[in-house]
């Protein structure tokens, strides 16, 4: 639903830094994050709209 929302421009940009406890990046949520259109950034996992 959040990154429905952000591709509807609702909002302007979603970063998920953790996830189940575990950095984005290197969690397995991480794949499928990506696999939806999030891109790596230092922070973590972020979706643009």
């Amino acid at each position: 639903a959040l990154a429905a929302a952000v591709r509807a421009g609702a909002l302007g940009r979603l970063t998920v830094e953790k996830a189940d406890g575990q950095e984005a990046l290197t969690s397995s949520l991480g794949k499928a994050l990506e696999a939806a259109g999030f891109h790596a950034t230092p922070k973590g996992l972020r979706l643009r709209g």
